[in-house]
């Protein structure tokens, strides 16, 4: 999949179509897809011109992302409402493959970004799509407004064969996770992650070591995972970001994240290590 930012006037013969509303999702439970074949859809010529997302470079299939008012009527004569229905954003995201994970996360991503860049944030004016940089532009010199992406860590806090996990008042019940936060003017990500480790657990890590990272679109984060280790200090919950911190035995854990997020994968990653030892 070639990723790329283009606005077309109208939608190209082979396309698909990622829909939102409202933060949540079209799915079509039956096939188990989020993406629609436009020709399938009622038409949606008010929202023109389109943001083009991604192309198939085999099939030269364009994929599109959009965000249409609640009062729209986007499905096709033949499609049945008790199977496509709009759902949960972050459900969805639990059960994608990585390929189609990186695709919607992309999608939710840059719709957001084409919805806050319609005015030119240094002198009001509207701006122009600049197709030479595929971003949104204004003729009063200001740079194009391209999609901006926020640094944050994500980390794991591990001593032998127990870790730290926390739990969101937004979480399902009984489900906790790695601890995570962003990056401030300044920083690099390890004295980051060992602010907000202090911040929000009121414990000192040692021994930090780079996971992998991941694109997060809530909104716009890509999230840096890393490993840490235990050093001192009792668990205190410091500011609202928490409602619960705890210590579990890597044999009786909680519900956690599923893999398909980066907090599940480090967690999963260093359960499968320790069992080798």
């Amino acid at each position: 999949m070639e990723p790329i930012r283009q606005l077309h006037d109208n939608f190209k013969s082979q396309s698909k179509l990622i829909i939102f509303c409202d933060g949540k999702i079209l799915y079509d439970h039956d096939q188990k897809t989020y993406c629609f074949d436009v020709k399938d859809l009622n038409s949606l010529s008010d929202y023109s011109p389109y943001l083009s997302i991604a192309k198939n470079s085999i099939s030269d299939e364009y994929y599109y992302s959009i965000n249409i008012d609640p009062e729209t009527n986007v499905l096709g004569i033949f499609m049945d409402p008790a199977k496509i229905e709009f759902t949960d954003f972050r459900t969805t995201l639990s059960f994608l493959d990585p390929s189609d994970f990186q695709l919607i996360s992309r999608a939710s991503i840059l719709v957001n970004w084409k919805a806050t860049n319609q005015f030119c944030s240094s002198c009001g004016k509207q701006t122009v799509f600049n197709l030479s940089e595929g971003a949104p532009d204004c003729d009063c010199h200001a740079p194009p407004r391209y999609p901006i992406i926020s640094p944050c860590i994500i980390t794991l806090i591990h001593d032998n064969d127990r870790i730290l996990l926390g739990r969101s008042k937004f979480f399902p019940p009984n489900m906790f996770s790695t601890l995570a936060g962003f990056i401030e003017a300044g920083e690099n990500a390890e004295e980051a992650l060992a602010r907000e480790v202090m911040e929000e657990v009121n414990v000192k890590v040692s021994d930090v070591r780079y996971y992998g990272s991941q694109s997060w679109p809530f909104p716009s984060q890509l999230m840096l995972g890393y490993f840490c280790k235990y050093e001192e200090g009792d668990i205190q919950l410091n500011d609202a970001e928490l409602e619960e911190a705890r210590w579990f035995d890597l044999d009786d854990l909680p519900i956690i994240p599923p893999d398909t997020s980066i907090s599940g994968q480090l967690i999963r990653s260093y359960i499968s290590d320790r069992s080798k030892l």
